[in-house]
């Protein structure tokens, strides 16, 4: 199940695996306001916690979701908050 959340995130930003199932990083991705990465330790086998980055030459957009006591929370803001702010702010 792991597996399964990680890869929509891993096709978006890439992934290089550490041998450790509870920690995986992406490499360095190049943005205009500089370079980025993203790494995640796991405290239990469950990921709960979920993050988006988004970027384009005018925004970075970056959602670090906690799931405290549960994943459906974050991975319901993860699906659902980016396409509003995309749908609602003119900015973007």
């Amino acid at each position: 199940m792991l597996r399964a959340l990680a890869r929509p995130l891993e096709r978006c930003l890439g992934s290089r695996a550490s041998g450790d199932g509870l920690l995986w990083q992406s490499e360095l991705k190049p943005h205009a306001g500089g370079d980025y990465s993203i790494a995640v330790v796991q405290a239990n086998s469950s990921l709960e916690d979920q993050s988006q980055v988004f970027t384009s030459s005018s925004a970075t957009y970056v959602g670090v979701y906690d799931g405290h006591g549960g994943p459906e929370a974050s991975r319901f803001v993860n699906r659902h908050l980016f396409p509003y702010i995309q749908k609602h702010v003119q900015f973007l």
